[in-house]
């Protein structure tokens, strides 16, 4: 590439602030990125996009150069993989082209019309020619790995490939599959219908939105388990467990994952989680220090309100990964889906698929589900797939880093080709 490329991403890297994440993109945010796009296909004029400081630095036409030259170099880019908002007006996004994957950090102006005024071409990955050459990139993230890709019409399924498939890790929000699953089974036995209506009973904290409904309101299952993995709402999946009941979801996660993990039972809801890992150190090593029964005991006493925790603290290093989460291998996670797939209803599937995770895949499939999970040091993504041809296959990773945060981007940029592989 040119040397003014270089040093476009030298100058805006300098630009680009630190920025905190945030639970939803602003609107704003999500239409600069979809114009973004068009952008890198030449199909809009830069001056729509960025803001006139930041074309004083970097001309109009040069951005039309580097557009040009990516897309002649790695072709037409297919879409926005991920966006991974940092604050209402920032994101880490993933560029899906044809031969690579490129990581963009993007900034906009606070004022209005909010252009952008930072824009980081931070990584340009070629795509792997099989899924067994994206193994060294995994292999390096740092931390432990878990991951799996297989068919899932075989028995036992023949995985296409792997690294460390059966290690238990954390997988943060990937909890609320086993959820989903017992859900399931009460409507596959008859005892429950999704149409059924129950209170909010409690709340817990983001992500979701039903933290700020009032205690009380009327819902659905079907709408509680759609907003518990499309959103991955904690207070959704806090209700859920509470309806079906701990013990049942503890005897699914029993019946679900190969090696059962002593660290899973009790099994924790959202809320508890939170106080754990925020209120005092007492509390949290004393949890450490337990046994099962002694885990039982402190949270028949556990107290506190969740809305009083600070949440910033999450925004950090990690918190007790290895002892107030909940553990499973991508494996496990593969299983668990297809238990879903297999015993589910159309419904079931349907709710997978609000949210396929990875956008831009979904249209190489007839049918593509997803549940993520994450917190600072976790990291969890988990895809069931039906292929074109209506066979079945699935690819889960777990990601997780005891001494620091994790990017989301950095896994799904690896993740958006090897889906490709399972087409």
């Amino acid at each position: 590439m040119r040397t003014w490329f270089f040093k476009l991403l030298m100058l805006l890297a300098l630009a680009l602030p630190t920025t905190a994440r945030a639970a939803d993109p602003s609107p704003e945010l999500r239409q600069r990125t979809a114009e973004l796009l068009q952008v890198l296909r030449g199909e809009e004029a830069p001056e729509k996009l960025f803001a006139p400081a930041f074309l004083a630095e970097i001309p109009a036409e040069r951005m039309k150069a580097i557009a040009a030259q990516l897309s002649g170099s790695y072709g037409r880019p297919a879409g926005i993989t991920l966006m991974d908002a940092k604050s209402g007006l920032s994101a880490v996004l993933v560029v899906d082209y044809p031969k690579a994957t490129a990581r963009v950090e993007l900034v906009l102006d606070p004022a209005a019309p909010h252009l952008v005024t930072s824009l980081l071409i931070s990584a340009i990955e070629a795509k792997a020619q099989s899924a067994e050459a994206l193994v060294p990139a995994f292999r390096a993230l740092p931390g432990r790995i878990s991951l799996s890709a297989a068919p899932l019409d075989d028995e036992p399924p023949h995985r296409l490939v792997a690294v460390n498939p059966e290690q238990a890790l954390a997988i943060g929000s990937d909890f609320k599959l086993f959820i989903l699953a017992e859900l399931v089974r009460e409507v596959r036995d008859g005892r429950r219908k999704w149409s059924d209506v129950v209170p909010l009973t409690a709340h817990s904290l983001p992500s979701g939105i039903l933290q700020n409904w009032p205690k009380g309101a009327p819902i659905t299952l079907h709408s509680l388990a759609s907003l518990m993995i499309s959103q991955s709402d904690n207070t959704a999946a806090d209700a859920l467990l509470a309806l079906v009941g701990r013990e049942k979801v503890e005897a699914q996660v029993s019946g679900l994952i190969l090696r059962p993990d002593p660290r899973n039972r009790p099994f924790l809801s959202t809320r508890e989680a939170f106080l754990l890992k925020a209120s005092e150190p007492a509390l949290l090593e004393a949890w450490k220090a337990a046994d099962e029964k002694g885990r039982r005991a402190i949270l028949r006493t556990l107290a506190g309100d969740v809305d009083r925790l600070d949440l910033t603290r999450f925004n950090a290093n990690p918190i007790a990964i290895d002892s107030v989460e909940w553990f499973a291998s991508a494996d496990d996670l593969l299983r668990t889906l297809d238990w879903i797939r297999r015993n589910g209803d159309k419904t079931a599937l349907d709710i997978l698929a609000i949210n396929p995770g990875l956008p831009a895949a979904a249209g190489n499939f007839a049918y593509l589900g997803y549940k993520g999970g994450s917190e600072s040091g976790v990291l969890a993504m988990a895809f069931l797939a039906r292929r074109k041809d209506g066979s079945w296959a699935g690819a889960a990773a777990i990601w997780n880093d005891p001494a620091a945060p994790v990017a989301e981007a950095r896994l799904a940029a690896l993740m958006a080709p090897l889906l490709t592989f399972l087409r």
